[in-house]
Order: C-alpha cells, then structure tokens, then sequence
C-alpha cells in the first residue's frame, strides 16, 4: 500500500524525512539537489511505496494532466554503529 507524503530534503545529506500513519521514516536519496527541483514542480502529493522503498512524483507536463512520473530510490542506512570490526 502506497502513502501521500510530504518530504522533508536535506540538500547536504541526502537525507529524506516524512510522516506515515503518525511515525517519522528516515531514509537517503542518492541525488537530493534533483529531489528538491522536482518536488517544487510537483503536479500531486508524492506517494512513498513502503514495498519497494520509493518515493513517486507526479511531475508536472506539458500535455499530461497527471504529470509524468519520476521514481526515487530510497535507501534506510545502519544505525551509527559498525557493523564489522576492524583488527580483530
């Protein structure tokens, strides 16, 4: 089941936050400068597919009353912790 969501970039880090049935999700996107420009352009809400850990854009264009849609992978990293150790 997919989500209406509204985003919160951080241009620096790549980080994306958003709001799903009351809890906050943190996750990373590859190109946050290019996620920002096209959430500006938006022509409907985006749409965060838990399944496979997207974020749907409905661009706005010309000719299409939906928009075109633009995908972004979404990636959850490790807590800060390492996971291997090293020397040992």
């Amino acid at each position: 089941m997919a989500y209406s969501v509204l985003p919160i970039v951080d241009r620096r880090t790549g980080q994306v936050q958003f709001k799903v049935r009351g809890l906050w999700h943190i996750c990373y996107v590859g190109d946050p400068i290019l996620l920002e420009q096209l959430l500006a352009r938006c022509a409907r809400r985006p749409v965060f597919d838990p399944e496979t850990s997207e974020l749907l854009l409905g661009v706005a264009a010309a000719g299409e009353l939906q928009g075109r849609n633009v995908a972004f992978s979404l990636a959850k990293f490790p807590t800060l912790h390492p996971l291997t150790k090293i020397g040992s």
